[in-house]
């Protein structure tokens, strides 16, 4: 089965799956919430979705996060629903693995392989602009805070331009302690 959606820019109507319209990537983001959505679309910009099976109203695939997570997404009469082998998608909540797996399934995030993408003002996905930027934001939310203090100072060890930015933030973080005093 095989969906017209337009997107109201003039350029007529682009056909898409079942599967691609139930777990577009602004759906998934609210479905995920914030934080879980970061951490899906790093997995996927890492790479760790594997064995990928894709029809059109349904995908499966394994997540490679602190082990092997079996998903599935099923774009159903009753909407879109997911499984996944994980402890956090007890009660049908839309993991990051979930997200992963709908990220590359349906060619979101800027991950897809389409030559179409190359025309000015098809930025539309979530992260199409900076992956980089979205895959180091869910790090740094989930590196350990005594962690992220030494990649920070081995930073700018490594770049004038990362310590003199980490200066600024030093000496404006400290003026506003001493002025909320």
């Amino acid at each position: 089965m095989i969906i017209s959606a337009s997107e109201g820019d003039g350029h007529g109507d682009e056909a898409v799956t079942p599967l691609e319209a139930a777990f577009e990537e602004r759906a998934c983001a609210q479905r995920a919430g914030t934080a879980v959505f970061m951490e899906g679309v790093s997995l996927a910009l890492l790479g760790r979705v594997e064995q990928l099976r894709i029809r059109p109203t349904n995908a499966s695939g394994t997540v490679d996060d602190d082990g092997h997570q079996q998903v599935r997404l099923v774009a159903g009469d009753d909407g879109p629903g997911s499984t996944c082998t994980c402890t956090d998608s007890v009660g049908g909540a839309f993991c990051r693995h979930a997200v992963a797996v709908a990220l590359v399934a349906t060619g979101s995030a800027g991950m897809a392989d389409d030559d179409e993408d190359d025309e000015e003002g098809s930025t539309e996905d979530l992260f199409a602009d900076d992956p980089v930027h979205a895959a180091i934001r869910v790090f740094l939310s989930r590196v350990p805070r005594a962690e992220l203090v030494e990649t920070l100072l081995d930073a700018a060890d490594e770049s004038e331009a990362v310590a003199d930015a980490l200066w600024e933030a030093t000496v404006a973080w400290h003026g506003r302690q001493h002025g909320a005093v």
